[in-house]
């Protein structure tokens, strides 16, 4: 394995884990702040949600790419990818992950 190729692709890995993981914790708290507490629905809040429409394919195949490389299972593989669907799962993925590389 090309070691710049593995820096690019887990780099890649890196920022796209903690831009979704980022962008679905503020969109969840606004989540609990429109429909929970009643609080008007902010101008850019269907915006946000396309955009992270958008970013979690993105998550997706950066995490695709990395597993090729690093050869991990197809479960291993979805297990990861499931995780920018839950709030702070992807920070935690992305901790794990640097463990196992490193």
């Amino acid at each position: 394995m090309n070691r710049e190729d593995f820096a690019k692709q887990w780099m890649f890995y890196r920022i796209m884990a903690v831009v979704v993981g980022s962008v679905l914790l503020v969109l969840t708290i606004l989540l609990i702040s429109v429909r929970g507490l009643g609080n008007p629905e902010p101008s850019f809040y269907v915006a946000a949600w396309t955009a992270h429409g958008y970013l979690f394919p993105v998550y997706v195949v950066a995490t695709f790419m990395l597993s090729t490389k690093l050869k991990w299972s197809f479960g291993k593989t979805i297990l990861i990818m499931l995780a920018g669907t839950i709030p702070l799962m992807s920070f935690i993925t992305e901790r794990r992950v640097a463990k196992e590389v490193s």
